[in-house]
């Protein structure tokens, strides 16, 4: 049986900054992009499902902080959040494995964390290219940096595809999965200057 694909039209969506009140959001996205693909990221569906009301309302809280950034796409008349990308501040590399000490340093850099958009809203929807437009904005005009680095995993070629067609690049370096050690997620970086 041949598959037959659609193409994909733009979706209207709106961009939100969330904070400590939208935790219930914050959780729901959080589980929805693990549940979807587990391997993309460093903690366990059961890890962020024990979290606290209190937990996710800190992880909300952090948004309001300088040197992190969080922004969600949600549809403009139900309000479902339907992708989220978040950004962070380091001093070289980040430390993703927190059983072991931090000991990297570095010049101060922006790591791009937390990518997820709704199967339903992949592709030619414009959702990816708008939020990751945004956290390069973030970088470029409050932080003043002319790069995004992040971590994908090796086997998530569509994501790999995306980040390529804005212009990142293999590193060379990569990262052990915190979780599963054979697994890499390989090092890309960004030019943010658009």
């Amino acid at each position: 049986m041949v598959e037959i694909r659609t193409r994909a039209l733009p979706r209207e969506v709106g961009l939100h900054h969330p904070v400590a009140d939208d935790w219930a959001g914050l959780r729901d996205i959080r589980l929805r992009s693990i549940a979807n693909f587990p391997l993309g990221f460093f903690e366990s569906f059961a890890a962020a499902l024990a979290l606290t009301e209190a937990d996710w309302r800190e992880r909300g809280a952090r948004n309001a902080e300088p040197t992190s950034f969080q922004v969600v796409a949600r549809t403009p008349l139900e309000q479902q959040w339907v992708g989220t990308m978040a950004a962070f501040l380091s001093t070289g590399p980040p430390q993703y494995d927190l059983n072991r000490p931090a000991t990297i340093t570095g010049p101060v850099r922006a790591n791009l964390v937390g990518v997820w958009v709704d199967p339903s809203f992949r592709g030619r929807t414009g959702v990816a290219a708008r939020l990751l437009g945004a956290v390069c904005a973030w970088v470029t005009e409050e932080q003043h940096l002319d790069r995004l680095y992040l971590h994908v995993h090796e086997s998530n070629h569509r994501a790999i595809r995306f980040y390529e067609k804005n212009g990142a690049a293999a590193t060379g370096e990569y990262i052990n999965d915190p979780r599963r050690a054979s697994e890499r997620h390989v090092e890309m970086v960004l030019s943010t200057a658009r």
